[in-house]
């Protein structure tokens, strides 16, 4: 009874352990979407509609032949007063300001012009902010399965 406790508790701190060394492939997968095209590409971001694409599928562009495109973008835009949402997967520039993805280049111009960039590159989909870390689930997961685990062999005991 106590060894089989005893083999669960190793066993779901291995798994914890081996979801921290989880790691993405060097490909990366962005929403791609327009809020003019498509109402749910705004804020609040609605990917219920939407396929992820793959980055490395995604057409060169013709004046960047040699880029690949190796993290995601999501542009708010402000024209005379109008918001427009694009998200897609990003050929040049760098993950948030500085290498902080929490931060995103702004800027502003003249005739009621405003945009915002946001570039990421830390795990799919980062260009929206709704979705979760496979290994944040795996950590949850093991913590539910320890805790239930410790319930059960209280009870028993």
């Amino acid at each position: 009874m106590m060894q089989s406790r005893i083999v669960c508790l190793v066993a779901c701190g291995l798994v914890v352990l081996l979801s921290f060394g989880v790691q993405m492939g060097s490909a990366i997968k962005c929403w791609e979407c327009r809020s003019d095209s498509d109402p749910k590409c705004a804020d609040p971001f609605d990917n219920s509609t939407l396929s992820i694409t793959d980055c490395k599928q995604v057409e060169l562009k013709e004046h960047l032949p040699q880029a690949q495109a190796t993290m995601c973008r999501k542009i708010r835009q402000k024209v005379h007063g109008e918001w427009r949402y694009f998200r897609s997967c990003a050929f040049m520039g760098e993950p948030g300001i500085e290498g902080d993805e929490r931060f995103c280049l702004m800027r502003s111009g003249t005739y009621n012009i405003f945009m915002e960039y946001c570039t990421c590159n830390s795990k799919d989909g980062c260009n929206t902010a709704s979705l979760r870390s496979p290994t944040v689930l795996l950590v949850l997961g093991a913590v539910v399965l320890l805790v239930l685990q410790t319930v059960n062999g209280i009870r028993r005991a």
